[in-house]
């Protein structure tokens, strides 16, 4: 492989480590703003799991009060309270599920960009070893090492 050769592997090298650092920093920041949305869908989850809540309480509220059984007292108190406990507990939920998947979403995040820095050092170092490679060989050729086939004309004529 001439030098020509070996720098224009180099330049493809530094860009290919360039390619890649970008596609890294960009599947970061798509993991980033998805797990901004999870965060959003969390919350929306949770507002509805209250909504829920509020109306199921509601309506047997309503359905208490028209029994005529006593209205709301004792037991029929006591589930709507159960209720509401119950809408709290599935918004909380909901919060927590979303805030966990965007935890891991921000973690890959981190992730991509630490790989994305060195898919670029790793072009560099993959130009520089090409070019590095090709001077050595370059050097021994000049020496007189490179050729094998002189090497062994030499010793088969005891010299």
């Amino acid at each position: 492989m001439s030098m020509l050769a070996a720098g224009l592997s180099a330049v493809g090298s530094i860009f290919g480590g360039i390619g890649r650092r970008n596609a890294g920093k960009a599947r970061a920041k798509a993991l980033q703003n998805q797990a901004r949305n999870e965060r959003r869908q969390a919350g929306v989850a949770a507002s509805l799991a209250l909504e829920d809540s509020d109306r199921v309480g509601a309506r047997a509220a309503t359905l208490a009060a028209a029994s005529g059984g006593g209205g709301l007292q004792g037991s029929a108190l006591a589930v709507i309270d159960d209720l509401a406990r119950q809408g709290l507990y599935n918004a909380r939920q909901r919060v927590r599920d979303g805030l966990t998947r965007s935890t891991a979403l921000l973690n890959d995040a981190t992730s991509a960009k630490r790989q994305a820095s060195l898919d670029l050092f790793s072009g560099f170092v993959e130009a520089g070893s090409t070019v590095l490679g090709q001077m050595g060989a370059d050097a021994q050729a000049r020496r007189g090492g490179g050729d094998m086939a002189k090497i062994a004309a030499k010793m088969m004529k005891g010299g």
